[in-house]
């Protein structure tokens, strides 16, 4: 009995630390009536996140079938989490339509990206309105920035793959897909990264953290801490965010719902904390807000 006590005493003791935790979150001047999301960290102080393709006349770029365009854009962190010096992500390679939700490799010498199924100049073999989502690499040539982008060897044309994020010790590249594996419209998965542009079986993450409903937006933190958001029962409302420990053999944990503010009565996405711990950014399209979908930065209080 003393025994259980003295677990039990440990437990409330952990619950008690978890909740004197308190997140104070502010919405960015760089947010507009248009949609931004999916902030990434980078190298140093520089930062990527997407958000509508602005043309030269200043106004939202769209195809030719009316649709607007998602691009990537990269930034500095200024004080008080402050985005500034954005500017629109260039490189050689052309994406075809969109690009988005960026991740890198710890050493920052690969990008992986969202983009559409074909590039611009391929032959396409599906509508615009269907198009599926796949992911590319890029490496980084000194001079050159971020070339030499390629699908990944396990993407199927005839499925969606998106949202990378990579391990810190870059052994698994974590994704969202709707390959026939998957539990819900969208899952969660991961493959083996094994060097020079090859990959292993893309492994669906389990009964734990895939549900029937939609799980998306993976990204892991520099202590290896997965954070997803779904739409799953019993959450606060729309896609919530919620963490899960992974140990060093790769064993997933329970996944927890994160707390409010983070999580609201709207969409809750794309979290990412820095290596201190201690703040970070996440996307909501939350009441209240000044656009569609807004970056948050938040501070953590103990």
């Amino acid at each position: 009995m003393k025994n259980l006590l003295i677990i039990a005493s440990i437990f409330i003791s952990a619950i008690s630390f978890a909740q004197r935790q308190t997140y104070v979150i502010k919405n960015l001047k760089m947010n507009d009536e248009g949609s931004q999301y999916g902030l990434v960290y980078q190298q140093g102080n520089k930062v990527f996140y997407s958000r509508y393709r602005i043309n030269d006349f200043g106004s939202v770029d769209k195809n030719r079938m009316g649709q607007t365009i998602f691009t990537l854009y990269e930034g500095e962190i200024a004080a008080g989490g402050e985005i500034i010096n954005s500017k629109e992500f260039k490189s050689s390679d052309e994406f075809g339509f969109n690009s988005s939700t960026a991740a890198f490799s710890s050493d920052g010498k690969y990008m992986y990206v969202t983009t559409n199924e074909e590039k611009r100049g391929d032959v396409y073999k599906h509508s615009t309105n269907t198009r599926n989502l796949r992911i590319e690499r890029g490496e980084y040539v000194e001079g050159k920035g971020y070339v030499n982008f390629k699908t990944l060897s396990f993407c199927d044309q005839d499925y969606s793959y998106a949202h990378p994020a990579v391990s810190p010790n870059g052994d698994y590249l974590y994704f969202t897909s709707n390959i026939p594996s998957a539990k819900g419209p969208t899952d969660i998965f991961r493959v083996k990264i094994e060097g020079d542009n090859k990959f292993g079986d893309p492994e669906n993450l389990g009964d734990l953290i895939n549900s029937p409903r939609r799980e998306t937006f993976p990204t892991i933190s520099s202590e290896n801490v997965l954070y997803f958001s779904s739409d799953r029962a019993r959450g606060v409302g729309g896609l919530d965010l919620y963490k899960c420990i992974i140990d060093d053999d790769g064993k997933i944990g329970l996944p927890e719902l994160m707390p409010q503010p983070i999580n609201s009565r709207g969409d809750d996405i794309c979290f990412v904390l820095n290596k201190n711990g201690k703040e970070g950014y996440f996307s909501s399209n939350r009441a209240k807000g000044k656009g569609e979908d807004d970056i948050y930065y938040f501070t953590i209080k103990d």
